[in-house]
């Protein structure tokens, strides 16, 4: 199937071939069609799926040599996303004479205000900086064709749902909905009944499923030797690598200490004012940023195609967020690969991952401490071959010796497949020096953890929350953004 096959006009192909899309995923195959004859509609798909292009193509197929104004309206969680969305929405309409701006926190209205005067077709906002626009008469909601709620589990979670009922109201109640999210909570289920009318329901793959292209592996690595462990992972890389924490200030104090070290590292988080963010970013798409650190809103609106890894420096709350980190890699398609250092404290939220990916993604590779975990079993392990290790000989090249392992317990030989020569032995046949008891080995130096330098947090940059945009405070004009509601 192609994107002709789908009655598109012909400056939106046009716009199309621009992008370098050549065949339309699932989702876009199944809601480009129902979009055009007017349906409402709700999908669901995998993050990376296509789900910009299969509401955004339709939305500009539809507006296309209409009357000016804003007519199509884009509401998403955060800045980040804005930016992403509307980016490829101006190059799917750059032959078609429409105009696609954004309205989001983090910079002064007037600047937005100019933009918009300029000309305005596609809106893509945050509802918070929306409210904003509309409290000032910045922008009107009377002409609105089609509206989409993107990401629209993560706005629930972000406590967004009061607002974007506040945006319906003001909306022409004759409209076409268009609802995508990776989840289907009940709270959404219940906005859908309110505000849509009948609708078309499309699914892709199953509810909070990882991409089946995505090697998963997770690694046990204690609290203190993380951030050793991960400046190895980095400098054994040579592509883009995306780390995530839990919290702003990790986010700020682990990017500067991969930036001492020599990487070329940076973070992003909600604490850094927009133009910040988006310079990061700018520099992590160009890849002169090859290892960006990010929280978890913070990332949402990051579409790098090229993402090779994933490290989950710190795992994540719960498993949605899981499969939302992970998906920013292996995206339409490709190849991708998902690390997760695991912490003795977080070995429950990884018993849900495992148990997760084992019901939504059984073809997807599963590695866990080595093992290849197929379905949520563990294929037999290969008898263990007591050579030396090269990695290990290379890490222990500090000028210090390692201590040799010691056997745990009885049975070690056993664990190894293979019976011990001592033990077949007759007992009358050893001599007094082997029925002896074993002196204790030499104790070594142990090797020291070379941990990366430590260096205070920056000062906040501003008082945003990470990527939550909200309404104005009540008195006067709003300049760099609203505060939002406060995340729980």
């Amino acid at each position: 199937m192609s994107f002709t096959s789908l009655g598109l006009k012909q400056p939106i192909l046009l716009g199309v071939e621009a992008a370098g899309y050549e065949a339309p995923t699932p989702i876009q195959a199944q809601a480009i069609p129902l979009a055009r004859s007017g349906r409402d509609i709700v999908g669901l798909g995998q993050t990376g799926s296509g789900k910009t292009a299969a509401y955004g193509l339709p939305m500009l197929d539809r507006l296309v040599g209409g009357q000016p104004g804003l007519r199509g309206l884009i509401l998403v969680p955060t800045r980040e996303l804005c930016v992403q969305v509307a980016e490829n929405l101006r190059v799917f309409a750059q032959f078609s004479g429409l105009h696609v701006r954004t309205a989001f926190g983090g910079i002064p209205l007037g600047v937005q205000e100019a933009a918009i005067k300029r000309g305005l077709d596609v809106l893509v906002a945050c509802p918070g900086r929306l409210l904003d626009h509309l409290q000032f008469n910045t922008v009107t909601l009377d002409r609105i064709e089609m509206l989409v709620l993107d990401e629209a589990d993560r706005m629930l979670d972000m406590g967004f749902m009061p607002q974007i009922g506040r945006i319906l109201s003001r909306m022409p109640r004759e409209r076409q909905n268009m609802l995508f999210s990776a989840t289907m909570p009940s709270d959404i289920e219940r906005l859908v009944r309110d505000h849509f009318g009948e609708f078309q329901r499309i699914q892709v793959g199953e509810l909070s499923q990882a991409a089946t292209t995505i090697t998963h592996r997770f690694e046990s690595v204690a609290a203190t030797e993380k951030e050793r462990r991960l400046e190895q992972i980095l400098r054994s890389r040579s592509g883009t690598v995306l780390v995530f924490v839990k919290t702003k200030k990790r986010c700020e104090e682990l990017g500067r200490k991969l930036q001492r070290a020599g990487l070329p590292a940076d973070s992003i988080h909600g604490d850094k004012s927009a133009e910040s963010r988006h310079v990061v970013l700018q520099g992590f798409i160009r890849g002169k940023v090859r290892h960006l650190v990010a929280t978890d809103v913070a990332a949402r609106g990051i579409d790098v195609s090229d993402i090779g890894l994933v490290v989950n420096f710190e795992m994540p709350r719960a498993v949605e967020d899981y499969v939302h980190r992970v998906g920013r890699t292996g995206r339409a398609g490709t190849e991708g690969e998902a690390l997760s250092l695991v912490g003795k404290m977080e070995q429950g939220i990884q018993r849900q991952v495992l148990e997760h990916l084992a019901k939504t993604s059984t073809n997807a590779r599963i590695e866990v401490d080595g093992r290849v975990v197929s379905g949520g079993r563990p294929k037999e392990r290969a008898p263990r071959v007591e050579a030396a290790d090269p990695v290990r000989e290379a890490e222990a090249g500090d000028g210090e010796e390692r201590a040799p392992e010691r056997p745990r317990g009885r049975g070690r030989e056993r664990d190894r497949g293979t019976v011990s020569d001592e033990r077949a032995r007759p007992r009358e046949t050893r001599s007094p020096r082997e029925t002896a008891p074993p002196r204790p080995p030499v104790r070594r130096a142990a090797d020291r953890a070379v941990t990366l330098s430590s260096a205070p947090s920056s000062p906040r940059e501003s008082g945003f929350g990470d990527g939550i945009e909200g309404p104005a405070p009540g008195r006067g004009r709003p300049g760099a953004g609203g505060s939002g509601p406060r995340r729980r």
